[in-house]
């Protein structure tokens, strides 16, 4: 790095190495402690630059200013630093903080363009302008490329465009749909219409997902073939053969994906000029809630939208984009020129279409036919190709086939009552070679849902001619099929997710074993607690915990993409929730704990002293540990260092429903085989989700510390709650073994029992009732 100091009025781009972007990303910290120390550095993307500075470098008038000036942690700087570098070439400095002070200034690359301006040349605004008489504005208006009958970019949805007349040059359509409705599928529709038929050049613009997404699911939706099995690569050898075929078709489509890190509107606002003859830009997706490593969510979404219908103007092309929310407060909040908003009814075989502009409110209601096994919407009259069969012949350009005319698509484009609906066929996958594990594959029905482990044991049982401890045998004993079908069903209950969780993230160094046979840093915090004060002869009632960790399962929160590293962790922990909801592995500072009598939050049996890596589940309980509610008992820990990305506690919601639905039927009925091909099913998948041979669908490592992490925690808070109500805890180990003395099922929380005997997931039962003896 050059070692030149520049004074307040000699800012200039001429005595600094020049950086881009992205190593001046990577190097971000060291740029910010030397520019601090006095030695500024260049930062370039295209034509515009920033000069990192210290702050003894602002103009005199921003120096008066200062307080006012738009500030940025260095932390965040990292991924937004696109942004802040065309922010301050424009002629605002933006201050960078380092745990809330100011460190260093972003500036324009000339002292002068770093005060503030308040006028504009009239000479330059008139010369800007641009004036269009009102015969060439009829005539835009009215000649048929210009109507829905031609417009370049379109669905390739009769009854859709029918309705929107296509997607419109100059504006921008949002399309609102609740997760799982299927907005990206309808964004890519447009995309496979406009680029693959009409061969007309799009940008896919992808905040989310990866290329491969993309690609498996434009190779599902035209081939067609079985979305998840395609990704999963189960097909049939005919299917294989389609897809290939579907793929030869395919080449050299003019469809450009982007699907890199820091993707903002300004680097789309960038791209677009290096297309030829860009017809369609696609966004997908706009995240309505806030993730520190999407640029394109929370409240950036406003401004991000903002740019993305000057981009249409500017550009005179159509942008498409999709918002992760239906909430109609939320999609008016970003101010779109067109909104469809896209709900899948009930039976998950219909899409309602509601369509709205900005000036005139709403304007029509339109239907289609969800595919979603295909990835794909056709519409309500089409009758779906058999699945795998490729099309020979790549339907002809709809340049050359307009769509009906209003008065033809009048019928579709309104809705019948609900009682004359008729409901199309839900296409199903065609079986292989192992049609145990075809059956129920990726069909969204919840009839399939509902029947899934039943119709998985019925079949065990007839392979093995009724023979009860044959079937238990194949389904849940080593070897058995507990691995693979538990997978199957998360597939099924994954499909039109917003990410692709079969993928294999680089795992950051906490995460990583030194050897194939060791651990890797995580701890999990398992308790390992006998209390000593408690007398020999004293009456033990023995509980043990309902499926833990098909519970923990199901409240556990989950990074749903690759977890990233921040070197400073994050100082609020106990605004944790609070609009900040990150969940992965955190570095901290051990607590003090002075509860002889409970079980240590960090584990009862920790050999190691000093900062130790655990999951975010074990950090949300000394969360809670730390709260009033729990009456304080420890501090809330220092966090030095985390990976972590957005979390959700939703991911496992379905399997767990369907698990543990045939669980209670099972209890009911005494059926020991399904029960215990339930128990083999959820236990097996936490235990092979981190890095293990026996299932090569998943590797999260951070998934399986962050599960056991709240497994092991859940028991932990229910010893303490059995505490703080009167009782004394005796032992606390493993997930589900809690020991107690006193009245177990007359204490009361909040004016509840604290304890309800039974076999649900918030019940607990009671093994037996024995006397304290030291071994």
């Amino acid at each position: 790095m050059a070692e030149d100091t520049l004074s307040p009025t000699t800012t200039t781009a001429d005595t600094v190495r020049r950086w881009g972007i992205d190593e001046a990303r990577k190097a971000l910290y060291d740029l910010v402690d030397a520019a601090a120390a006095g030695r500024p550095a260049l930062i370039g993307r295209g034509t515009k630059c920033a000069i990192l500075s210290p702050l003894s470098h602002l103009d005199p008038t921003w120096q008066a200013q200062q307080s006012t000036l738009p500030t940025t942690p260095v932390t965040t700087a990292r991924r937004k630093l696109g942004d802040l570098l065309a922010a301050a070439a424009s002629g605002t400095p933006q201050l960078l903080l380092h745990r809330r002070t100011p460190v260093a200034a972003l500036l324009p690359p000339r002292a002068s363009a770093a005060r503030p301006t308040t006028t504009t040349s009239p000479d330059a605004a008139a010369a800007a302008r641009r004036l269009t008489a009102l015969d060439d504005a009829l005539d835009e208006v009215l000649t048929p490329s210009a109507s829905g009958h031609g417009q370049a970019a379109s669905f390739g949805l009769r009854t859709l465009d029918a309705a929107l007349g296509g997607l419109r040059p100059a504006t921008l359509t949002l399309i609102a749909a609740a997760p799982g409705a299927g907005g990206s599928l309808l964004a890519a529709a447009a995309a496979r219409h406009t680029a693959l038929t009409r061969q007309l050049p799009v940008l896919y613009a992808a905040s989310g997902l990866t290329r491969a997404d993309i690609a498996a699911r434009i190779i599902a939706a035209e081939t067609p073939v079985d979305y998840r099995r395609l990704r999963t690569r189960t097909l049939t050898a005919a299917e294989e053969q389609a897809a290939a075929e579907t793929r030869g078709r395919l080449a050299g489509a003019p469809l450009h994906m982007d699907d890199g890190t820091d993707l903002t509107a300004e680097v789309i606002a960038q791209t677009v000029p290096d297309i030829t003859g860009l017809t369609l830009v696609v966004i997908d997706r706009l995240q309505h809630t806030h993730d520190p490593v999407i640029p394109l969510s929370g409240p950036e979404l406003p401004a991000a939208t903002r740019a993305l219908a000057h981009l249409a103007r500017t550009s005179n092309i159509p942008v498409l984009a999709v918002l992760d929310t239906d909430h109609p407060e939320v999609a008016a909040a970003l101010d779109p020129d067109v909104t469809l908003t896209l709900t899948l009814t009930r039976t998950v075989e219909h899409a309602r279409i509601d369509i709205a502009e900005r000036d005139f409110g709403p304007q029509t209601t339109t239907q289609l036919r969800a595919e979603l096994p295909y990835a794909r919407f056709t519409d309500p009259t089409d009758n779906p190709p058999p699945p795998g069969t490729a099309q020979a012949t790549p339907t002809p350009p709809e340049s050359h086939q307009p769509p009906p005319s209003a008065q033809e698509a009048t019928d579709t484009q309104r809705p019948a009552p609900s009682d004359t609906i008729s409901t199309p066929e839900q296409p199903h996958a065609t079986s292989t070679a192992a049609p145990a594990r075809q059956q129920h594959c990726l069909s969204s029905a919840k009839t399939s849902l509902s029947t899934f482990v039943s119709d998985k044991v019925a079949h065990a049982l007839e392979a093995h001619g009724g023979d009860a401890d044959a079937a238990l045998k194949a389904l849940a004993g080593d070897g058995g099929s507990a691995i693979p079908d538990v997978m199957e069903l998360f597939e099924a209950t994954r499909v039109e997710t917003s990410y692709q969780h079969t993928t294999y993230p680089k795992l950051p160094e906490p995460l990583t074993r030194k050897r194939r046979d060791n651990a890797d840093e995580v701890w999990e915090a398992r308790p390992k607690f006998t209390n000593p004060a408690v007398p020999d002869g004293t009456e033990v009632t023995e509980l043990d915990v309902n499926a833990a960790y098909l519970a923990a399962l199901q409240s556990a929160h989950l990074p749903i993409r690759t977890i990233t590293h921040n070197p400073e962790g994050w100082d609020d922990l106990a605004n944790y929730g609070k609009g900040l909801d990150l969940s992965g592995v955190c570095r901290i500072d051990p607590i003090a704990w002075e509860h002889p009598e409970l079980p240590h939050p960090l584990g009862d049996d920790r050999e190691t002293s000093g900062t130790l890596w655990v999951p975010t589940s074990v950090l949300l309980s000394l969360k809670d540990f730390a709260s009033p509610s729990y009456g304080e008992l420890c501090a809330l820990p220092v966090i030095r260092e985390a990976y972590a990305a957005k979390g959700s506690a939703t991911l496992f919601k379905t399997l767990v429903h369907v698990l543990n639905e045939a669980r209670m039927h099972a209890i009911s009925e005494g059926d020991g085989l399904t029960k215990a091909y339930v128990a083999a099913m959820y236990a097996k998948l936490v235990s092979t989700m981190g890095d293990s041979r026996n299932n090569h669908e998943l590797r999260r490592p951070e998934w399986q510390h962050i599960i056991r992490g709240q497994a092991f925690s859940n028991l932990r808070r229910k010893a303490i709650r059995a505490y703080q109500a009167g009782l004394t805890v005796v032992h606390v180990g493993g997930t589900d073994e809690l020991h107690l003395s006193g009245n177990v099922w007359g204490v009361h929380r909040n004016g509840k029992p604290l304890f309800m005997e039974g076999r649900a997931l918030n019940q607990i039962k009671a093994k037996e009732t024995s006397r304290r003896e030291r071994t």
